[in-house]
């Protein structure tokens, strides 16, 4: 039986771990004012935050191009061409014969054809216009050489025994005022791309009217 007029006692309630940190938290919030600190709760996974967290964590973020980056600089190999007519090396002087075809008036012009035949066991190739120059029976140069006429033509694969020919071109006696040239006893020719001259006799061939010319070479032997 409680006595009358004695004063009631009320029970003290127990803190546990969880009060005391919920107390604490209130006592911070009071002080601070609430400042800077979010009551909401986390942000669950695949909110913003955990997608900054993803791209920062990932390397290959920045190390793959997107489609319309620049390729990067390749260093490529020099190739060098192929020579003309099918790999076939050059024909050089040691490898050629020279001849003097047939001198051919026409129009008051004349024409023989310089004849470059491939002596050796294997095809090789010509292209482009011979240096020629006359000589004298002591081997002095007659005049200038002479000069190239028309365009270049495509390189002329020779097989052994064939040729290829470059036209050389004069005037007619009488066609000009100019004089002629005393009459060559013979024709000096570097093949095209050659420092080596081979020779053949003129056949009294004789420039005339201060024209010299030659063309590029050509196939055959005559035209």
């Amino acid at each position: 039986m409680q006595r009358s007029g004695s004063p009631r006692r009320i029970p003290r309630l127990r803190r546990g771990p969880l009060g005391a940190v919920a107390l604490i938290t209130l006592a911070a919030l009071t002080a601070c004012g609430g400042e800077g600190v979010s009551t909401s709760a986390s942000s669950p996974p695949g909110t913003s935050s955990d997608k900054a967290s993803t791209v920062t964590g990932s390397p290959s973020a920045e190390a793959t191009p997107g489609p319309d980056a620049p390729s990067p600089a390749r260093s490529t190999p020099s190739v060098s061409p192929a020579p003309p007519g099918d790999a076939a090396p050059r024909c050089t002087h040691d490898r050629l014969a020279l001849s003097l075809g047939r001198i051919s008036p026409g129009a008051g012009n004349l024409y023989a054809p310089l004849v470059f035949t491939n002596k050796g066991t294997s095809a090789c190739h010509l292209e482009g216009f011979p240096g020629v120059t006359l000589l004298d029976a002591s081997g002095e140069r007659i005049g200038a050489p002479a000069q190239r006429s028309g365009d270049k033509r495509p390189a002329v694969v020779l097989a052994p025994g064939e040729s290829a020919y470059a036209a050389l071109h004069t005037l007619n006696k009488g066609i000009s005022d100019a004089p002629c040239r005393r009459p060559a006893a013979s024709v000096q020719a570097y093949p095209p791309g050659s420092t080596y001259a081979l020779s053949t006799p003129a056949r009294a061939f004789q420039v005339c009217g201060e024209t010299f010319d030659v063309s590029a070479v050509r196939p055959g032997s005559h035209p």
